[in-house]
C-alpha cells in the first residue's frame, strides 16, 4: 500500500499519538491492521509520518466501540462505515432491556453534565453499600451499561469521560479515608498496567480491594514498562505485583509479556492479574501468575500470603 502524502491545506488531520490518544486503540494494533486489513490509509507528512483525517478517525472510533461490545478485529476493521454504524445497532440492547437494569436515572446525569450530583449520588452509594459492595453491584454493571449506551450513541465521548473522572475521584476520596483510620501491613503492593493498556478504572479499583484489605500499596499508574517494574520491585521491596488487564487486549502480546515479567520478577514477588481479560484467557496465564478478579479473591489470596509469612 502506498499512503497518500499530500491533504487538502484545511483538512483537520491527527498524528498517531493523538489518534491512540482520542480513540484508545494502540499504535501497534493500527500499523497491523494497515498492513493486514488495508485500513487505516494514513496520508503521510513531509517526514514519511502518518496522519488521520476526520473520517478514518470517525470510523475508528466506530471500530473501538465494536471491539469494546466483543467483536474481533478481523471482523470489523475492514468494514466501510454505514456496515459499522449497523452492526452498531445491532449490538445493542433493546431500550426497555436497559431501562430494566434501573441504571437510567445515572446515564440521565451524565445526559445533563450534572457531575455534582453524580458524583453526590456515587458517595451516597458508596456509604450505604460498602466500598466493596458498591464495586461489585453497582459500578461493574454501571460502568458496562454506559458502554452499551455509548455503542448506541446515547452518551458521547465526553460524557463517558465525565463518568471516568468524578469515579476515579470518588474512589480516590474513599481510598484515602481507609488509609486515614490505621496503618496499613504486608504485603507491600505494587499496582500498575502493562506498557500498551490505557484502561485505569480496574486498576483503581483494584486498589480500593486492598485498601480495604489494610495492604501496604505503591499505585504507579497505568502502561508501565516491564523494566521499571523490575526496578520498583527491587528498589521498594514489592512483595506482590498486581496488574489490570482490560477485555481486548492482544492474548499473544500479554501472555508474552507476562511470561517474560514472572521470569524476571524473584521467586519471592508473587504476580497477581485481574481485568476482565482474566475471564476470557485464564487457561491462557503462565504458570504463577495469579489470577485475582474480585475482592473476595483479594482477601483469599492475602489471607495465605500472610499465613505463609507469620
Amino acid at each position: 500500500m502506498n499512503p497518500t502524502t499530500a491533504s487538502p491545506p484545511s483538512a483537520q488531520l491527527w498524528n498517531i499519538a493523538e489518534i491512540e490518544r482520542d480513540t484508545g486503540l494502540g499504535k501497534d494494533a493500527l500499523r497491523v491492521w494497515e498492513r493486514r486489513y488495508g485500513f487505516p490509509t494514513p496520508l503521510r507528512d513531509a517526514r514519511g509520518d502518518r496522519l488521520y483525517d476526520q473520517p478514518q478517525l470517525q470510523r475508528l472510533l466506530r471500530i473501538k466501540q465494536l471491539l469494546d461490545a466483543g467483536h474481533r478485529p478481523g471482523q470489523v476493521v475492514p468494514l466501510p462505515l454505514p456496515q459499522l454504524e449497523a452492526l452498531l445497532q445491532a449490538s445493542c440492547a433493546p431500550a426497555d432491556q436497559c431501562a430494566a437494569t434501573g441504571l437510567d436515572g445515572w446515564l440521565a446525569l451524565l445526559e445533563q453534565g450534572q457531575q455534582l450530583q453524580l458524583r453526590a449520588a456515587l458517595q451516597q452509594e458508596l456509604q450505604q453499600l460498602g466500598l466493596a459492595q458498591a464495586i461489585e453491584q453497582l459500578l461493574v454493571p454501571l460502568g458496562q451499561h454506559i458502554g452499551q449506551a455509548w455503542l448506541a450513541n446515547r452518551l458521547s465521548i465526553h460524557q463517558e469521560h465525565l463518568f471516568s473522572e468524578t469515579l476515579q475521584s470518588v474512589l480516590r476520596e474513599a481510598i484515602a479515608k481507609l488509609d486515614s483510620q490505621g496503618d496499613n501491613r504486608p504485603p507491600r503492593v505494587l499496582l500498575t498496567t502493562l506498557p500498551q493498556e490505557q484502561h485505569t478504572l480496574g486498576l483503581l479499583m483494584a486498589e480500593c480491594y486492598f485498601a480495604l484489605a489494610g495492604c501496604e500499596r505503591l499505585a504507579l499508574g497505568p502502561r508501565l514498562p516491564a523494566s521499571e517494574i523490575l526496578a520498583a520491585v527491587g528498589h521498594l521491596g514489592i512483595d506482590i505485583v498486581a496488574l489490570s488487564i482490560s477485555l481486548h487486549a492482544s492474548v499473544r502480546e500479554v501472555t508474552e509479556q507476562l511470561s517474560l515479567l514472572r521470569e524476571q520478577l524473584p521467586p519471592a514477588t508473587e504476580l497477581w492479574v485481574g481485568g476482565a481479560w482474566i475471564d476470557a484467557n485464564r487457561r491462557r496465564l503462565p504458570q504463577d501468575v495469579r489470577p485475582v478478579v474480585n475482592g473476595a479473591q483479594v482477601d483469599a489470596g492475602l489471607a495465605r500470603w500472610r499465613a505463609a509469612h507469620e
